[in-house]
């Protein structure tokens, strides 16, 4: 795996934050090398002293952001100015590149920024199947605590594996969420509680198994992730469980589902994203179905 990594940004939008992270992560990857990637959109461009000023800017935030990334981390920058659009942009490079990670900032948007940033993180990974990290907090220390929802499926295992070497010495917190089927009905139908409980420890032993078969795949990283259960319905979710542990780092499957599901996974995605506060990381592993 590449471990170099591309800083993409869209002016105005401030880059110090995703800067400093992905200086950060490229340290610990023992990584020296670092490009930044600056887009200026179309609707700077109006007006030739209007485009001047704009570039200007943007390679001064550039030039302020690389200095700080060789100072406090040894790293070696480039850069790219462009103008244009930043997905299209960021694709481009990304194929001329094979980055070992793409990272960008929390992008301001008038009226919905998290589907905004939600669909810019999500196709960005699809398209370059490169794993894209969204900045949204200062970095004022390494990744301690990541979350990953998992169903211990193929693609899951996939990307645990990939996140487990992008982010060496991260406890990863693997939460899985289940429900007995037919609860409600049982309960209706008067079903006792010792009969419930006993379908919920058969369904918790059957995770645990699939846990045990994950660590076995994983190792020797498998010693930096643990299980978290959430049981349904509790109240429990994985938003409340990653603002209860305060962890910094989200993890996310990229891979696509089949329809009902991906519209599924969406909602959720966002959900998560709209009621924390947490860097999110986007692993996809396979190609579009």
């Amino acid at each position: 795996m590449s471990t170099s990594i591309l800083l993409a940004s869209l002016y105005p939008n401030p880059l110090a934050h995703a800067a400093q992270r992905a200086a950060m992560l490229a340290q610990a990857l023992n990584s020296r090398s670092m490009e930044f990637l600056s887009v200026i959109p179309p609707a700077e461009q109006e007006g030739g002293d209007v485009k001047h000023v704009s570039l200007a800017r943007c390679m001064n935030d550039v030039k302020t952001a690389s200095a700080n990334a060789l100072i406090r981390f040894g790293m070696r920058c480039s850069a790219t100015f462009e103008f244009g659009s930043l997905f299209e942009s960021t694709i481009r490079h990304a194929g001329q590149a094979a980055p070992g990670l793409i990272a960008i900032a929390w992008q301001a948007h008038p009226w919905w920024p998290v589907l905004h940033n939600f669909n810019l993180m999500r196709d960005l990974s699809r398209s370059c199947l490169c794993p894209t990290l969204l900045v949204r907090q200062e970095a004022k220390r390494p990744y301690r605590h990541a979350v990953f929802a998992s169903d211990f499926s193929c693609e899951s295992l996939q990307t645990l594996r990939v996140a487990a070497r992008l982010l060496p010495g991260v406890r990863i917190t693997i939460v899985h969420t289940y429900k007995v089927p037919g609860e409600g009905h049982m309960r209706t139908a008067g079903v006792r509680d010792d009969a419930i409980d006993a379908c919920r420890q058969t369904l918790e032993r059957e995770v645990k198994t699939a846990y045990a078969r994950t660590l076995e795949e994983l190792k020797p990283e498998s010693s930096k992730l643990t299980l978290a259960l959430l049981p349904r319905p509790t109240g429990l979710s994985v938003t409340n469980y990653v603002n209860a542990v305060g962890a910094d780092l989200v993890i996310l499957s990229g891979s696509q589902r089949w329809l009902v599901d991906e519209w599924c996974w969406q909602s959720r995605a966002r959900d998560l994203i709209g009621k924390t506060a947490s860097d999110l990381l986007m692993i996809t592993t396979t190609r579009r179905i």
